[in-house]
Protein backbone atom coordinates (compact mmCIF):
# COMPACT_ATOMS: atom_id res chain seq x y z
CA UNK A 1 0.00 0.00 0.00
CA UNK A 2 2.90 2.71 0.62
CA UNK A 3 3.71 1.97 -3.21
CA UNK A 4 0.07 3.86 -4.05
CA UNK A 5 0.31 6.02 -1.79
CA UNK A 6 3.68 7.06 -3.38
CA UNK A 7 1.72 7.38 -6.42
CA UNK A 8 -0.48 9.67 -4.83
CA UNK A 9 1.62 12.14 -3.65
CA UNK A 10 3.39 12.40 -7.56
CA UNK A 11 -0.54 12.96 -9.11
CA UNK A 12 -0.52 15.59 -6.76
CA UNK A 13 2.78 17.53 -7.01
CA UNK A 14 2.26 16.92 -11.09
CA UNK A 15 -1.59 18.36 -10.56
CA UNK A 16 -0.09 21.12 -8.95
CA UNK A 17 2.68 22.23 -10.88
CA UNK A 18 0.19 22.05 -13.82
CA UNK A 19 -1.50 24.76 -11.83
CA UNK A 20 1.65 27.16 -11.25
CA UNK A 21 2.62 26.87 -15.33
CA UNK A 22 -1.13 27.81 -15.94
CA UNK A 23 -1.03 30.75 -13.31
CA UNK A 24 2.26 31.52 -14.91
CA UNK A 25 0.71 31.88 -18.50
CA UNK A 26 -2.28 33.88 -17.10
CA UNK A 27 0.17 36.58 -15.57
CA UNK A 28 2.51 36.65 -18.35
CA UNK A 29 1.00 35.22 -21.47
CA UNK A 30 0.10 37.46 -24.43
CA UNK A 31 -3.27 35.78 -25.37
CA UNK A 32 -4.40 36.54 -29.02
CA UNK A 33 -8.01 37.28 -28.15
CA UNK A 34 -9.60 38.50 -24.33
CA UNK A 35 -11.01 35.22 -24.10
CA UNK A 36 -7.78 33.12 -24.81
CA UNK A 37 -6.70 33.27 -20.98
CA UNK A 38 -10.08 31.56 -19.87
CA UNK A 39 -9.52 27.98 -21.24
CA UNK A 40 -6.48 27.58 -19.84
CA UNK A 41 -7.75 29.15 -16.36
CA UNK A 42 -10.45 26.96 -15.74
CA UNK A 43 -7.78 24.36 -16.63
CA UNK A 44 -5.64 25.61 -14.11
CA UNK A 45 -8.19 25.54 -11.42
CA UNK A 46 -9.18 21.88 -12.38
CA UNK A 47 -5.51 20.90 -11.60
CA UNK A 48 -5.53 22.61 -8.72
CA UNK A 49 -8.72 20.71 -7.72
CA UNK A 50 -7.22 17.24 -8.78
CA UNK A 51 -3.88 18.47 -6.70
CA UNK A 52 -6.42 18.52 -3.89
CA UNK A 53 -8.11 15.22 -4.05
CA UNK A 54 -4.97 13.57 -4.97
CA UNK A 55 -2.98 14.44 -1.91
CA UNK A 56 -6.23 13.97 0.11
CA UNK A 57 -6.06 10.00 -1.13
CA UNK A 58 -2.10 10.30 -0.29
CA UNK A 59 -2.85 11.37 3.62
CA UNK A 60 -5.65 8.80 3.56
CA UNK A 61 -3.84 6.04 2.37
CA UNK A 62 -0.70 6.74 4.92
CA UNK A 63 -3.21 6.94 7.78
CA UNK A 64 -4.81 3.33 6.75
CA UNK A 65 -1.77 2.04 6.68
CA UNK A 66 -1.28 2.34 10.23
Amino acid sequence: MGEESNLYMASAVISLLAFLVSLHYCFTGDPKSEYGIYPILILGLLCLAKSIEYYEKYTYKLSSNR
